[in-house]
């Protein structure tokens, strides 16, 4: 019985440290001094959330690092008012969807960043609001949510 239970109990600690490791397999990068990691990604969705900050970086260099590091797929072309995302995962934008953007960042330094009054979008227990910049707008924040998301655009 007595050998038994040391059994159960190594078992049990292997299995925890056969988890431990999983917990940690979320892609991440380092962009500037900041550090970012995917919480969820696929072709309708992508959550990332900034870890440590640096707001001289943006979420395009976010998504440019992970890009590179081949953890998703991005295109779109520069405008006037910044990158225009125009792809994401392999899912292209068309007449009818577009990848909206959204963020846990209200404001920074007296700028706002986003605005529920023009959408919000539930992850996990948060709330992110509808961004009121682009990817090259948007600082990296730490501990902010960034998600973009396959949007049908309004008729």
């Amino acid at each position: 019985m007595k050998g038994n239970i040391w059994k159960i109990i190594g078992a049990g600690a292997a299995a925890l440290l056969c988890m431990a490791p999983l917990a940690a397999c979320r892609p991440s990068a380092d962009i500037g001094n900041a550090r970012v990691e995917i919480r969820s990604s696929d072709e309708t969705c992508v959550v990332i959330e900034v870890l440590a900050g640096d707001n001289t970086k943006s979420l395009y260099d976010a998504l440019s690092v992970l890009q590179k590091d081949g953890n998703l797929t991005f295109g779109g072309s520069e405008s006037q008012y910044g990158f225009y995302l125009t792809s994401l995962n392999g899912t292209e934008a068309t007449d009818e969807y577009y990848w909206a953007v959204y963020t846990t960042l209200e404001s920074l330094d007296e700028t706002v960043y986003s605005s529920a009054s023009f959408g919000t979008l539930e992850y996990e227990d948060k709330t992110l609001a509808l961004a009121s910049y682009g990817v090259s707008g948007l600082p990296l924040a730490e501990g902010e949510l960034y998600a973009i998301v396959w949007t049908e655009i309004d008729a």
